[in-house]
């Protein structure tokens, strides 16, 4: 052992070195006052470190951290489960408007011609240019910002309750 390394000198104050090598540090310490300064503040560190009280937790801190994991993730199901819901419904319109349009050419071509195909989806084109031109003017643009307008207040309603709910939770 030709350094005193604080592995070693940790080591010595934990009396796990044998007899001989316990013999080279003390020698050592002897003989280096930079060593014999480090072995002092590692003393103080390891009497202070014994001396500290270990701190317990309360009963019940194992639960009560497994059930506000479980809360979180009942919080965070339920938010996949509301997406998954709206992505359906608004799937499901789609494939509905797409199967009503399809059912209407099927319906009403009635015969192989190909120019009456084309006049009946000119025809669907049209209704559904005009329906967009009345609902985007006036009125019906009124009613979408209003819609949009209650959508963003209840978003935030529910943003500011979840915020308050968690600065809760860490304050406990």
């Amino acid at each position: 052992m030709n350094l005193l390394s604080d592995e070693i000198l940790n080591k010595y104050l934990d009396g796990e070195l044998t007899p001989t090598e316990k013999a080279e540090v003390e020698e050592l310490l002897k003989e280096s006052e930079s060593d014999r300064k480090r072995f002092n503040a590692l003393k103080l560190i390891h009497e202070n470190l014994s001396a500290m009280e270990i701190d317990e937790v309360s009963p019940g801190f194992n639960e009560k951290v497994m059930l506000t994991l479980e809360k979180k993730y009942a919080r965070t199901k339920q938010q996949n489960y509301f997406i998954a819901a709206v992505t359906f419904f608004f799937g499901f319109i789609c494939i509905g408007i797409v199967a009503y349009l399809l059912s209407g050419i099927i319906s009403s071509s009635g015969g192989s011609e190909s120019t009456k195909l084309i006049d009946i989806i000119k025809q669907t084109g049209e209704v559904i240019i005009t329906f967009s031109q009345k609902l985007f003017t006036g009125e019906g643009l009124s009613i979408i910002g209003s819609v949009f307008s209650f959508v963003i207040i209840i978003a935030g309603h529910i943003f500011y309750e979840q915020q308050k709910r968690m600065k809760t939770n860490l304050g406990r």
